[in-house]
């Protein structure tokens, strides 16, 4: 009967996952699995109205006549437009459950671990304004680790490292809590953005989505995977013109490198600062990665050699923030045990009081 009950609710209202991140905003509801996966991008025109969100607002981005502003709601996992972030989450969840009666749906969202208290209630507020019935958020590398099918809850310590575009996330969890975490401002990003200056030192300009193109297609980690290229357009510095060139793998992978161990040394700071049980269980249970970071080609077999520990790519590793809070709505004990408690909120209102920024740890 239970069951049926959870069936006829999650018809009627929905439960559903948000992963708002700083490059991709991914909607997955319990049941449906991932319903929506958007651009974080909105685009408005020149009286303040959004004319546009997702793939057709990125479609504009270094394109758009003057009148259109494109703009990327979250910075490096937090918002930085509050009213464009409102929006992008109301119109993507309606797009996403517009095919059905409803009630408004329960909605809960991720927060990385970098987030103040004030950038977490931030999320929250733009979440519930968007028509949520119900809202609440967890830390993004549980819903990463829930998502990639590790059982948090077991005693046994696993390790999730979620490379999404603003951050990456370097977490051990167990006893559904985080026992080591650190949260690092690069991800996917920071490499486009390493490509777009490297090719610039080659004298040759490209935009954004060229250079996302090349990270897709072309970068790695680790030793190259062979001497292919890619044919790629934009400007020409030498005569000043629109030209095509052909950018090698190993270019991309050059200009990916500094990322690339930035990364390593951060998952290396988080077992340094390890106890020996932890260790123990990590050399069986291994490390796991998610997040499109994840799927950069060499990536887990540089940081298993770098760390002497299997390191593997969850399945699905870009919608597994979604995914996993979208169980953890649906688990109401998982939920109760993984949420951050109460007393945050008191602990926020203080420091709105007093005028302090208190870093958020789980």
């Amino acid at each position: 009967m239970s069951s049926m009950v959870a069936s006829l609710r999650s018809t009627i209202s929905p439960e559903i996952g948000l992963d708002l991140g700083t490059a991709n905003t991914v909607v997955y509801e319990r049941g449906a699995g991932i319903i929506i996966s958007e651009p974080s991008v909105v685009a408005y025109n020149r009286h303040d109205e959004i004319v546009a969100i997702g793939h057709a607002a990125k479609e504009m981005e270094g394109r758009a006549p003057g009148r259109i502003r494109v703009v990327r709601p979250l910075q490096r996992g937090t918002i930085s437009d509050f009213r464009a972030a409102q929006t992008l989450v109301a119109r993507l969840v309606d797009r996403a459950l517009a095919s059905r009666p409803r009630l408004a749906p329960r909605l809960i969202a991720c927060i990385p671990g970098c987030a103040t208290d004030i950038e977490c209630k931030a999320v929250e507020q733009a979440v519930r304004a968007a028509g949520a019935r119900y809202t609440t958020y967890v830390p993004q590398a549980l819903a990463a680790a829930v998502g990639a099918g590790l059982d948090v809850t077991s005693l046994r310590a696993q390790m999730i490292v979620n490379i999404g575009g603003g951050t990456t996330e370097i977490a051990i969890v167990g006893t559904a809590g985080i026992i080591r975490m650190s949260s690092v401002q690069m991800g996917g990003d920071f490499f486009d953005q390493a490509i777009i200056a490297k090719m610039r030192t080659q004298r040759f300009v490209i935009g954004a989505a060229t250079a996302e193109q090349l990270k897709i297609e072309l970068g790695y980690a680790g030793r190259p995977h062979g001497n292919y290229g890619a044919i790629v357009n934009g400007i020409d510095q030498d005569v000043m013109a629109p030209r095509s060139r052909e950018v090698s793998a190993q270019l991309v992978g050059e200009a990916m490198e500094e990322g690339v161990e930035h990364i390593l040394r951060s998952v290396r700071a988080v077992l340094e600062r390890t106890p020996p049980d932890v260790a123990s269980d990590l050399l069986e249970s291994g490390i796991t990665l998610a997040g499109g970071g994840a799927l950069i080609a060499g990536l887990a077999a540089e940081i298993g050699a770098r760390t002497n520990v299997p390191t593997m790519v969850a399945e699905g590793a870009l919608t597994c923030v979604a995914r996993g809070a979208g169980e953890i709505l649906g688990s109401p004990t998982l939920l109760e045990r993984v949420r951050p408690h109460a007393d945050r909120f008191t602990r926020w209102y203080q420091s709105l009081r007093i005028g302090m920024r208190e870093s958020y740890s789980p």
